[in-house]
């Protein structure tokens, strides 16, 4: 086959690319959005209709302090350890209460009631965003209100009570510190960073950039109007989304 030999001079070439060069800036190309406009001025040109949707972007600071108040607003995760009232249950069952089988039940119940309903530590119960936690038992995240858990304090006195009601006629505190029941005493709702921590990236997550959608053929602005904040916002939506998918430089 013979092969086809291709013009090594320059000259032949150059004048082809200044043909190329000449065409494309011949070629028809789209106008970029050229109206100028201020917040507080009249608009004026003709009325301005939209040629498509367009998203209504928000502004810099309405989406910053959306997500400021995203990131405010996330509720803490707490997972409920079983494994901390099984620890109480055991040590008081190794404490010797004598004769007196009616108090280490009174406790024992006590202790049930407590660790079911759940115990924070102080921190936590100030930490608590809106006065709301999730507790996360048996695979299920329920949101609690941290007014219905107890504090460490809390926790202490509803055993005193207990055991006030159960040892009648004995002297609560005095045997309260003599068996060591603060000891029994310790939080059951453990802080989980990581499920809080994805939580809080997903509240970002879903936070949008757009106020919402302005459909082809609506009034933008009309001549003479006076430009005000959220027709501004409007514009520049229109002109954003016009430069991106329909001007060019």
């Amino acid at each position: 086959m013979e092969k086809i030999h291709f013009p090594k001079s320059s000259k032949v070439y150059v004048p082809l690319i200044l043909i190329f060069i000449l065409l494309v800036f011949l070629m028809p190309r789209s106008s970029r959005f050229s109206y100028d406009y201020e917040k507080g001025t009249p608009w004026e040109y003709e009325t301005l209709i939209a040629q498509f949707d367009f998203p209504i972007l928000k502004t810099d600071e309405q989406y910053q302090r959306e997500l400021e108040s995203a990131g405010s607003r996330v509720i803490p995760y707490y997972r409920y350890d079983a494994k901390v009232s099984s620890r109480s249950a055991d040590a008081l069952s190794a404490m010797d209460f004598g004769t007196s089988d009616t108090v280490k039940q009174a406790l024992t119940d006590a202790l049930s009631d407590i660790y079911s309903t759940g115990v924070l530590s102080a921190s936590s119960s100030q930490d608590a965003v809106e006065g709301v936690i999730y507790v996360q038992k048996d695979r299920r995240a329920v949101k609690v209100p941290v007014s219905e858990v107890y504090g460490l304090e809390a926790a202490y006195d509803i055993l005193k009570h207990r055991l006030a009601v159960a040892a009648v006629g004995s002297d609560a505190d005095s045997l309260y510190a003599a068996l060591g029941l603060g000891t029994l005493i310790e939080p059951n709702l453990i802080f989980d960073q990581q499920t809080t921590d994805l939580v809080h990236e997903e509240s970002y997550d879903h936070i949008s950039p757009t106020l919402g959608v302005v459909r082809s053929g609506l009034v933008i602005v009309s001549e003479g109007e006076m430009v005000t904040a959220e027709i501004e916002q409007m514009l520049d939506s229109y002109k954003a989304e016009y430069d991106a998918n329909v001007g060019y430089m």
